[in-house]
C-alpha cells in the first residue's frame, strides 16, 4: 500500500501535516545533502487542511514522497486513522524528523510507539513560551510527553529556551528548523521584470486572522499616508481569511481604499514576485511563532518592519540596520518606519544590503546542516561549524 525506498541505505524520514513549498525546499536540501547515505521518505499526511489555503504539492527529486491520505483534508481525518498509517509509514526508520504539533492525540502515540520500537525521533518546533499563556501542571505533563524524542530542531533562541524549560537541556537541540529555500525565491521572483523603484509599495503577506493584527497595520498605514511628503506608497495585503470584509470596511473607513491592493492568495512564484518589488514587508503580529514570510524578504533584500513577537526577529531581524522591530501596537512608531523608507531611498538601501548579509541564516541549508548533525555518526566539519555560527548570531540582540 505505501511506497517506500529501496536499497540497503538505511533510512530516515520527515513527516508534516501537509506540505507547501517550505517544506518541500526542506525535503530537496536534505535529499541533497544526505544522498549516497541515507533514504530519505517525506510524508505528508493529507493534500489540503482547514487552517492554510495551500495548493497540492508537487514532486519531490532528492526523497521519496508519500501522501497518506491523499485528496483528504487533515483535520477531517481521526487521529486513530491518521495514527495507523503514519505507524505503518514510518516502522523501520532509523531515525524520525516530527513537524507536526507534539499535543496532537495521534503524535503522542507516535512518537511513543516509535521510540520504543527502537527508533529515534526528532522533535522539530517554532513554539515558544510566549504564544500563548501558560498553565504550569499542563506544561509539566507536556514535558513528560516530550521525553519520547531524543533531539530538537529549533527556530531560534526563544524556540530553544522553549524546549530547554521542557526538560530538553540535557538532549540535543540545533537551530535551523523555519527556512526557505534562498534559490528558489531569487529564481521565482526573477520570472517577472521589476517595476521601477517609484512604484513599489508596501507588502504584506499572510492570512487574514485576528494575530496577525491588521486593523493595527492599516490604522499605521493610514496615519503615514496623512503625513506623508508627497504621493503616498501603496500598500498591498496578499492573502485570505477571515477578516476580509471587515478589513475592506476599516479602510473606507479610514479613506484609504484607493491606496490598498487586496489582490488574493497568491501562490509561492507570485509572492516571490510582488516581494522582489516591495519598499518594505510588514508583519506586525500580535502572536507569531516565526513568520516564513520573512525569510523571503531577506531572501530577496527587503527590509522588514516587524512586532517584538515575530520569532525570526531571533535570527533575521536586527533593529534600525536591516529593518525596524515594534511593539504590536506601536502604531505611531510603525507609521515613522513606513515614512522613514518611502522617502529615503539611501536608508532603504542600506538596509537593503543588511538584508543581503543576513540570508544565509534563512537558507534550507541550514535545516540540513541540522539533520546531517543528528543522523551522521561523525559529526559534519562543516555542518558543525554552520551550526556554530548560527548559534552565535542567535546570541545577538535584534
Amino acid at each position: 500500500m505505501f511506497k517506500k525506498p529501496t536499497g540497503k541505505k538505511p533510512r530516515i524520514a520527515v513527516i508534516w501535516e501537509q506540505f507547501a513549498s517550505y517544506h518541500l525546499d526542506r525535503v530537496e536540501a536534505v535529499g541533497a545533502r544526505l544522498a549516497g547515505q541515507f533514504d530519505v521518505l517525506a510524508i505528508e499526511v493529507a493534500t489540503t487542511s482547514q487552517t492554510y489555503n495551500w495548493p497540492p504539492s508537487g514532486a519531490i527529486t532528492n526523497a521519496t514522497k508519500l501522501t497518506l491520505f491523499p485528496g483528504q483534508s487533515y483535520e477531517t481525518i481521526s487521529p486513530l486513522r491518521r495514527l495507523w498509517r503514519e505507524l505503518r509509514a514510518l516502522i523501520g526508520c532509523r531515525t524520525v524528523f516530527v513537524g507536526i504539533g507534539y499535543d496532537r492525540a495521534d503524535i503522542i502515540a507516535l512518537s511513543w510507539l516509535l521510540r520504543l520500537s527502537g527508533g529515534t525521533v526528532v522533535m522539530m518546533t517554532d513554539s515558544k513560551f510566549d504564544d500563548r499563556s501558560r498553565w504550569a501542571p499542563r506544561e509539566a505533563l507536556k514535558a513528560m510527553v516530550l521525553k519520547a524524542y531524543s533531539a530538537v530542531i529549533v527556530a531560534g533562541r526563544q524556540q530553544r529556551d522553549f524546549v530547554h524549560l521542557l526538560g530538553h537541556h540535557r538532549h540535543r537541540v540545533v537551530p535551523g528548523y523555519d527556512t526557505v529555500s534562498i534559490d528558489r525565491v531569487r529564481r521565482e521572483a526573477l520570472r517577472s521584470p521589476l517595476p521601477p523603484k517609484s512604484d513599489w509599495p508596501f507588502t504584506f503577506v499572510g492570512r487574514f486572522v485576528p494575530k496577525k493584527n491588521l486593523f493595527n497595520l492599516l490604522e499605521a498605514y493610514a496615519l503615514y499616508v496623512s503625513q506623508a511628503d508627497g504621493p503616498p506608497r501603496r500598500l498591498q495585503l496578499i492573502g485570505s481569511g477571515e477578516l476580509e470584509a471587515g478589513l475592506r470596511a476599516y479602510c473606507a473607513e479610514l479613506d484609504i481604499t484607493h491606496l490598498v491592493d487586496f489582490p488574493g492568495f497568491l501562490s509561492a512564484c507570485d509572492v516571490s514576485a510582488r516581494l522582489a518589488a516591495s519598499i518594505a514587508l510588514i508583519l506586525i503580529s500580535v502572536e507569531e511563532q516565526w513568520g516564513l514570510v520573512v525569510n523571503e524578504a531577506v531572501a530577496l533584500d527587503v527590509p522588514v518592519i516587524v512586532s517584538t513577537a515575530v520569532g525570526s526577529t531571533d535570527a533575521l531581524v536586527r533593529n534600525l540596520c536591516n529593518g525596524f522591530i515594534f511593539e504590536p501596537d506601536a502604531v505611531d512608531g510603525i507609521a515613522a518606519a513606513l515614512k522613514l523608507l518611502a522617502e529615503d531611498p539611501q536608508l532603504r538601501d542600506r538596509m537593503s544590503a543588511a538584508a543581503h548579509e543576513r540570508a544565509w541564516l534563512a537558507d534550507t541549508e541550514r535545516f540540513a546542516d541540522a539533520v546531517q548533525h543528528l543522523v551522521t555518526r561523525e559529526p559534519d566539519a562543516a555542518a558543525t561549524a554552520s551550526i556554530a555560527r548560527f548559534e552565535r548570531s542567535l546570541a545577538e540582540t535584534g
